[in-house]
């Protein structure tokens, strides 16, 4: 595949993006959004990296805190908060979920998830081993 051509989609994939970026951003509802809620890598098993922006909204005031998903890691708590924002440096090679649980119970309140996508997928080339 030529240059140019792998320059001008990643260009198009940047622009739409971009654009789903600044829908999103307008249409953020729910009790826990993430803007971007996607990342894109170049190639399959690349880190992909994004400065997601973490949105907040829950019902009542109380002490909230996010986590990752899967570690169980605590990235950020908030006492006496209705609504806040957190900015998240992703980073992964992997779609990852976060959550928003409750400080006191530990209940999960709600999950949003950064799903990781890329342009091009690793091919399996099959080599023939010659001695001459």
């Amino acid at each position: 595949m030529s240059s140019k051509l792998i320059t001008w989609t990643v260009l198009f994939l940047g622009i739409l993006l971009s654009h789903q970026l600044r829908a999103e951003e307008t249409n953020s509802v729910g009790i826990l959004h993430a803007v971007p809620s996607k990342c894109v890598a170049l190639n399959q098993g690349r880190t992909c990296y994004a400065d997601v922006k973490v949105t907040v909204n829950a019902p009542t005031e109380g002490d909230y805190c996010i986590r990752e998903s899967l570690s169980k890691k605590i990235l950020q708590c908030w006492a006496k908060a209705d609504t806040f924002k957190y900015e998240l440096d992703f980073s992964s090679d992997e779609s990852l979920s976060y959550e928003l649980i409750s400080k006191q119970s530990r209940d999960v309140l709600a999950v949003t998830t950064i799903e990781v996508n890329w342009v091009h997928k690793v091919k399996t080339k099959k080599r023939r081993w010659r001695l001459f």
